[in-house]
């Protein structure tokens, strides 16, 4: 089991991590150079509260999947606004709310049916992996 601070190489193009109850944080080996990473799925990391927050950390990134990760209050604000740009996103509805931000409250009841389509498209993907795995 992964634990502490996982200091991500410039190389990597892939990183999967699940079921981690150790792993705190994902970092840059050093600096801030950019990561070539296109791939990033967490999946019941606990206790993993901190991604890196430099825009070129995911700049090649086209596939996101965070599921099950109390510990990440909210992504990272050069992550949230790449989330349109991402390919593939497979996030919990925490997350996918907060890319959103209501300039006015009259924005507030299409965010809300934003967020009640994006929860119904998470169940119909879950129910297609159901039948598919049947």
């Amino acid at each position: 089991m992964l634990g502490g601070i996982l200091r991500l190489p410039t190389s990597l193009k892939e990183l999967i991590i699940t079921n981690n109850s150790g792993l705190t944080s994902l970092e840059p080996v050093s600096g801030p150079p950019p990561l070539s990473l296109e791939r990033l799925c967490l999946v019941r990391c606990s206790a993993l509260a901190s991604l890196p927050n430099e825009p070129q950390a995911y700049g090649s990134l086209f596939s996101l999947e965070v599921k099950a990760c109390p510990a990440i209050k909210k992504l990272p604000i050069c992550l949230q606004q790449r989330l349109g740009s991402i390919d593939q996103k497979y996030l919990d509805a925490q997350y996918e709310v907060m890319a959103f931000k209501p300039k006015t409250w009259k924005e507030i009841p299409r965010l809300v049916c934003e967020w009640k389509e994006a929860k119904r498209r998470a169940e119909e993907r879950k129910q297609a992996n159901r039948r598919a795995a049947n």
